[in-house]
């Protein structure tokens, strides 16, 4: 099971792009969605939330807008958020590749915001930074995603600055142009890891 780890800063593609994918035999997990999904159904995660972050649980389900604004006035707990959210997200990504490999699928694509950021790329056998321009990015994120610029601002101060994500990416994919550029950009990377013998799942993952 080849495990590729896509990411890119908030409005680059990434998750686009990773869906480009299953049209050449991967699976695309989505970290952003998992968390989603987590938010509303993981009860011990959300009665973890709710005692460390009081007045972000309403019905039952975490209050995405309560905990981002309550993250936004105090930055530092994002990593108390983390260690309450990673250890769940990773426990539905090994029930997810393992599926794939029932399924016969050639690899699974690790649509994953933060990788850099958290050291995941050491956990994948091949990493791919999508990027745009950052009048492309702010244009797709406060203009036409009607996100407010101080939230925008904010998300920015979490991720790693898209120049150094592109100093750390085997391979690189632009969404600056027309959709079948980048299509072809996408089908040039499949031809070139698709010959990449895979590590990362038997070493860091089959165990879990």
């Amino acid at each position: 099971m080849l495990l590729v780890g896509i990411t890119g800063s908030i409005g680059m593609g990434k998750s686009t792009v990773a869906n480009m994918f299953k049209d050449h035999g991967f699976g695309v997990y989505n970290a952003d969605d998992t968390v989603h999904y987590i938010y509303e159904n993981d009860e011990e995660v959300i009665s973890k939330i709710e005692t460390k972050f009081p007045g972000t649980i309403n019905n039952g389900i975490v209050n995405r807008i309560a905990l981002r604004d309550l993250l936004n006035k105090d930055p530092s707990q994002f990593k108390d958020l983390e260690a309450i959210v990673h250890p769940a997200t990773r426990k539905y990504q090994q029930i997810y590749i393992k599926k794939l490999i029932e399924d016969k699928k050639f690899g699974c694509i690790l649509d994953i915001p933060l990788l850099f950021e958290t050291g995941g790329e050491k956990y994948v056998d091949v990493s791919v930074v999508v990027t745009a321009t950052a009048e492309t990015q702010m244009d797709r994120v406060v203009t036409q995603r009607k996100i407010p610029l101080d939230v925008f601002k904010s998300i920015q101060g979490q991720q790693m600055p898209d120049h150094e994500k592109l100093k750390k990416a085997d391979y690189i994919i632009s969404t600056e142009c027309d959709i079948s550029d980048t299509e072809k950009e996408v089908r040039d990377v499949v031809s070139k890891i698709k010959i990449i013998q895979p590590k990362a799942w038997s070493k860091y993952h089959s165990s879990s």
